[in-house]
């Protein structure tokens, strides 16, 4: 139960550091004056994969053959747990379903897998199956190892992706991103509220051939007793513009963030 309410925390966290993400994008590059396309995709993409894996642990908590009914999919999707050569696919079936988060989806998220996320040295293994999110065909892998304890004691978990999403307009993105996330506290405790964690990483991407990249230069931190990254750093890098800076903050539990490019900052409010 305690490795049920651990994991369910852990993908709040990074579906709600995604909306947070994107807002502060959306806003930063309007008020800036320039294009939101490269950190739009980014974000995007960032979203599709951990989404795959929110998904995937929610159904590996489940059991074969029932309906996933859960607040990221709804009762979309069915799960079968193939436990001789450990592989659990979501069957999202041949025509779009619509999500308890109002997305569409359709198609089948694999998942290889070695053992549960808080078990040293488990694999988790993701992969598509003519998979589509909102009429948007997406394809590649994540891996989520767990590494263990680090040295200061902490479980962490390194993640690869490498993702391509081909949208119904034909704009071709691809993104790929290492990181790793670190559970600074609340380990082995029997409550959600008393975690930590730090989410590290850098991504690189492009839109129809152009790059950009992204990077966490100083670790996100959020704890799950407040609703907003407590504080962190990432650095946007479109391949046409300034680079753009997005500051969470030195730990106080607020919904700011503050925005800086050429030399020019202001707060956004993020939701």
């Amino acid at each position: 139960m305690i490795y049920n309410l651990k994991l369910i925390a852990a993908n709040t966290i990074f579906a709600l550091l995604l909306v947070f993400v994107m807002s502060a994008c959306k806003r930063t590059e309007s008020s800036l004056g320039f294009n939101d396309d490269m950190s739009g995709d980014n974000s995007r993409a960032e979203f599709v994969s951990d989404d795959a894996e929110n998904i995937g642990n929610a159904a590996m908590m489940g059991q074969s053959g029932f309906r996933v009914e859960d607040n990221f999919i709804g009762q979309c999707a069915s799960v079968f747990n193939d436990t001789i050569n450990n592989i659990v696919t979501i069957d999202f079936g041949t025509v779009n379903c619509v999500g308890a988060d109002g997305r569409t989806r359709r198609g089948k998220i694999i998942i290889n897998y070695t053992g549960h996320y808080f078990e040293t040295g488990s694999i988790k293994n993701f992969s598509f199956q003519d998979f589509y999110v909102n009429d948007n065909h997406v394809e590649g892998t994540r891996v989520v190892t767990n590494e263990g304890l680090n040295a200061a004691g902490h479980f962490h978990w390194t993640i690869v992706s490498g993702i391509t999403i081909t949208k119904t307009d034909g704009i071709v993105l691809t993104w790929n991103r290492t990181g790793e996330r670190e559970m600074l506290a609340g380990q082995g405790t029997d409550s959600v509220w008393d975690d930590q964690y730090s989410i590290t990483g850098i991504a690189i991407g492009t839109r129809n051939g152009n790059n950009y990249s992204a990077e966490i230069t100083s670790p996100l931190i959020r704890s799950m007793s407040c609703h907003y990254i407590n504080s962190g750093v990432i650095l946007i890098i479109p391949a046409s513009h300034a680079p753009v800076t997005i500051d969470f903050g030195n730990g106080t539990c607020d919904a700011q963030a503050t925005v800086t490019s050429n030399g020019h900052s202001h707060t956004v409010t993020l939701h």
